[in-house]
């Protein structure tokens, strides 16, 4: 049943939802996400000591493009969603964006089948200058021998044990992989279903209602009401971030650990003739891309985000839950 109602999901979400971003450095990994590949006999993985030299070094070279304002150095280190981040950070802040701190990392290093590049994840506490810390979750990939950033996002919660072999390694699910309760490639349609919908949506009881589900919903409806005394139709859209890759390991549970991309578009269209030539003040996170805080006809602005969700097995009755976030502006326009 729940896989029937998510396929439903799935293509109502491709039909309503808005065009994502364009994507500067498409992954090779997002390749092996539209279709399951046919294991190989012989699982791979990366060693423990490689992916901890390879954290180690893009993290040391991170810093230096940060001090440097050095924006073109750091989009060679980041691609997939990183890379419209990495726009986004630098041009906010003019180009000093914030350095970070890191601590000890935990490695998760899957055995992977099929031809993919290798990834790996790392969580570890990052602290901005002045801030508290916070604890990160980022995928790196394996591009020829250049190791890249493709995902990062903050946790909200604990992520839940992961099942690991004799090694230490974890397992690597395939985006269409259906031996959890939602498949990783429709979590994010899943997600975006609740966010446009709330609790009366196809994805009801599939994803834990919360600030990042149908909290969303909530602030939507509250906004529409709001600006619809002044004038202005308001609508705020979700959409799976096509293009980037799905990312999934297996949970000790038998469930499973998905990091996905969703893009968020929101727009503030003229209705009536004196919310023409309105001013409407920009958000912080959107002044490097919005020059202008008139809208003659209409103001859109887009964000991208990245998730980490907790799915439950196969078998299981019990909600995914969100457990990672983080977002970004990474396009806004005035017309």
């Amino acid at each position: 049943m729940r896989r029937a109602i998510a396929l439903v999901v799935l293509f109502a979400v491709a039909a309503c939802t808005s065009a994502p971003p364009p994507q500067p450095h498409p992954s090779p990994v997002a390749a092996t996400t539209a279709a399951t590949a046919a294991p190989t006999p012989t699982p791979v993985a990366l060693t423990f000591e490689d992916a901890a030299t390879a954290l180690r070094e893009h993290l040391a070279a991170d810093d230096v493009a940060r001090v440097n304002g050095d924006e073109r150095w750091a989009l060679d280190l980041a691609r997939d969603g990183q890379d419209l981040f990495t726009i986004a950070q630098y041009r906010t802040a003019r180009m000093h964006p914030p350095r970070y701190t890191w601590g000890e990392p935990t490695l998760i290093v899957p055995r992977q089948y099929g031809n993919a590049p290798l990834w790996f994840a790392a969580v570890l506490e990052r602290r901005e200058d002045g801030g508290e810390p916070r604890k990160a979750l980022l995928v790196f990939v394996k591009q020829g021998e250049i190791w890249q950033n493709s995902f990062e996002s903050l946790l909200e919660a604990d992520l839940p044990p992961l099942k690991l072999d004799e090694e230490g390694h974890a397992t690597a699910l395939d985006a269409r992989d259906q031996s959890i309760a939602i498949s990783p490639y429709l979590m994010g349609p899943l997600h975006a279903t609740i966010a446009e919908e709330g609790r009366a949506g196809y994805a009801s009881g599939l994803i834990e209602p919360g600030p990042r589900t149908t909290g969303y919903f909530a602030e939507i409806k509250r906004n529409r009401k709001s600006f619809k005394s002044r004038g202005l139709a308001y609508d705020s859209l979700f959409a799976l971030a096509v293009g980037f890759p799905v990312y999934a390991v297996r949970t000790a549970d038998g469930g499973g650990l998905v990091l996905y991309s969703l893009t968020r578009t929101t727009t503030w269209t003229a209705k009536l003739e004196n919310a023409q030539g309105m001013h409407l003040e920009i958000p912080e996170e959107a002044r490097w891309a919005l020059r202008s805080d008139v809208i003659v006809k209409e103001r859109r602005i887009l964000e991208t985000q990245q998730y980490v969700g907790a799915v439950p097995p196969k078998d299981s009755s019990a909600p995914a839950e969100v457990v990672g976030y983080d977002g970004l502006v990474t396009r806004a326009s005035v017309t």
